[in-house]
């Protein structure tokens, strides 16, 4: 038995017990309380945090079984006995046993469901994998975040004669389920770029309305008309954007891994959308 002390401090060591007596509170008496303390509570803490973890892991259970119910058309559950998706699932499951509530289960459930569909490329199966390992530390603000800014600077309605009401009819659904809760700040956005769901950059950026105007150059004569119109026609997007723009979205991008995450987050609103438009 060996043991080292600092300057004018005591120490005490023995194969047994050790019975402290003094007056007042000092460091080792506070120390030793506090091993008391976790002596007589860890088995109960353990027990409650077990029964906490397999709840987690039932919920995810359940919504993993409804996801796979859901797209059966599109999934071949034979790809839940490959190695890489027993992995992925498995980060899935640890995910959702840690944060419980805190973590979106059921969007790691719509992760895992698109891991197997059918038609997958490999680099789009190794960024669904990416995307579940990294979708459990992210809260749900950050989530909505990334919903948002994909929503608005990677989707384009592709339709002949779209309309300021086909504008308005899938923003109302967006602003109502994740425009409230999707203003980060700045330590945040860093936070994400640096769990690589997206690159950061407060100098740059892009002006949304020219964005949308490209996007349907025949809904307006230029950005400023443009403007002018959505605010009138599709209050709803107009609400949007001008999140979008106050609270520069636009010095941010997305990554692949943040793409997959807000596309399969739109796909609970919209139903499913075909990953494979956006990686391949």
């Amino acid at each position: 038995m060996k043991q080292s002390t600092g300057e004018s401090s005591k120490a005490y060591q023995a194969k047994g017990d050790i019975n402290i007596t003094n007056t007042g509170m000092d460091y080792k008496n506070v120390k030793q309380l506090c091993l008391e303390l976790i002596h007589e509570n860890f088995p109960k803490l353990q027990e409650e945090a077990m029964q906490r973890v397999n709840e987690n892991v039932l919920a995810f259970a359940e919504q993993l079984k409804n996801e796979i119910s859901d797209k059966k058309s599109l999934i071949d559950e034979k790809k839940l006995a490959d190695p890489d998706v027993q992995f992925a699932l498995n980060e899935a499951v640890q995910g959702s046993a840690k944060k419980g509530n805190k973590s979106d289960v059921n969007l790691l459930a719509s992760l895992v469901a698109s891991r197997i569909d059918k038609g997958n490329t490999d680099l789009l199966d190794i960024t669904i994998e990416e995307a579940i390992r990294l979708t459990p530390k992210l809260n749900r603000n950050q989530i909505n975040f990334l919903t948002v800014h994909h929503f608005l600077s990677g989707i384009t309605i592709e339709k002949p004669g779209v309309t300021y009401n086909d504008l308005e009819r899938n923003a109302i659904p967006v602003l109502k389920q994740f425009g409230n809760y999707c203003n980060l700040s700045a330590a945040s956005l860093r936070y994400l770029a640096g769990v690589g769901v997206l690159d950061y950059n407060p100098i740059l950026g892009h002006k949304i309305y020219e964005l949308f105007f490209k996007k349907y150059p025949t809904l307006a004569s230029d950005k400023e008309d443009f403007k002018e119109k959505v605010k009138s026609n599709a209050p709803s997007l107009y609400k949007l954007i001008e999140i979008y723009d106050e609270n520069k979205f636009s010095s941010s991008s997305l990554s692949s891994f943040g793409q997959v995450i807000a596309l399969t987050s739109l796909g609970r609103i919209f139903g499913h959308l075909d990953l494979k438009i956006w990686i391949y």
